[in-house]
């Protein structure tokens, strides 16, 4: 499934790599965070931010603050559903909503 994000860039950062609580070993990576948006079955809103891996964050600092669009998927973890960046996806900036 091929998702078409959009959202503003409000962070940039890199994860060293370790272990988690389990002491199972995970990679560095880079993570883009944009602000989201999620209806609860209620029908209240919501927001928190999504992190977003990728491959470059580097790239992503021109656009902090500024609407983009990145092609994304999604894959359902337990409870929440995981955003990730398609490989090779490069961000854009969107039109205005």
């Amino acid at each position: 499934m091929v998702i078409k994000l959009e959202g503003t860039v409000i962070n940039t950062f890199h994860l060293e790599g370790g272990k988690n609580k389990k002491g199972e070993e995970y990679e560095a990576s880079d993570k883009v965070q944009l602000p989201g948006s999620l209806e609860l079955p209620n029908g209240q809103i919501k927001n928190e931010l999504i992190d977003l891996r990728v491959e470059d964050a580097s790239i992503y600092d021109a656009f902090k603050n500024k609407l983009i669009s990145i092609s994304c998927g999604a894959f359902p973890a337990g409870k929440n559903v995981v955003f990730y960046v398609r490989k090779g996806a490069k961000p854009v900036l969107a039109d205005g909503l």
